[in-house]
């Protein structure tokens, strides 16, 4: 099943609901529900910052970015729009993060020039996995398999405290209380975060078109 942003629900998902903790498992579909990561381009070992709202124009096009694993505690999304510096909006799903771990992480960004394309790739290290904390992402698209743990679906969107962000008064929402994505696969318009730190990072530049994945 694949769904793109602004996220909807599908019938398909089966849920085993317990008395004080639910657990939903989804394979391989496509859901604007996150957590995952992007590195600004000069950094690769430990950015910090106060909370930081997502209020910038946003790049012409997404960035990629894949994991074998994100284990994350505390995971809010809604649907919202995203401007670009021509005033162009996106549908995306503004994902908050509290903590998260990610291993062998990924992320690219594709730069199209008078000269041509580039390619940006950062790569973490292979034995310590990237920590992340009060995450804000906007979210195009993403893959992988996913398991929810005390998962609420359909709450007002304003009223969610699983982490950071809220969204306005009315607007669908779901949150957990703790999401892990295997083989993770994902395209987002920006990412805000109050630390992001990679062990061993690595990056590259490439000549052409060359996105994680």
């Amino acid at each position: 099943m694949r769904l793109t942003a602004p996220f909807s629900q599908s019938a398909g998902c089966r849920a085993a609901v317990r008395p004080r903790r639910s657990r939903i498992k989804w394979r391989r579909f496509t859901l604007v529900f996150l957590t995952a990561v992007l590195l600004a381009a000069a950094t690769v070992a430990t950015t910090t910052a106060a909370e930081i709202p997502v209020s910038f124009a946003v790049a012409g096009s997404p960035f990629t970015v894949t994991a074998q694993r994100l284990k994350a505690t505390g995971a809010t999304q809604f649907a919202s729009f995203r401007k670009d510096t021509k005033g162009s909006s996106h549908p995306v799903a503004v994902v908050g993060i509290r903590s998260a771990h990610i291993s062998k992480l990924c992320q690219s960004a594709v730069a199209h020039t008078p000269l041509g394309s580039v390619t940006l790739i950062i790569r973490s290290g292979t034995d310590e996995p990237v920590h992340a904390r009060e995450m804000v992402l906007d979210v195009a698209h993403l893959t992988g398999n996913m398991t929810f743990e005390s998962v609420e679906m359909g709450r007002d969107a304003a009223t969610m405290d699983s982490s950071g962000p809220t969204g306005p008064v009315g607007t669908y929402g779901q949150q957990a209380r703790a999401l892990t994505i295997e083989n993770m696969h994902l395209d987002a318009w920006a990412l805000t975060a109050g630390t992001f730190s990679l062990a061993d990072a690595a990056m590259s530049l490439k000549g052409g078109a060359h996105p994680c994945g």
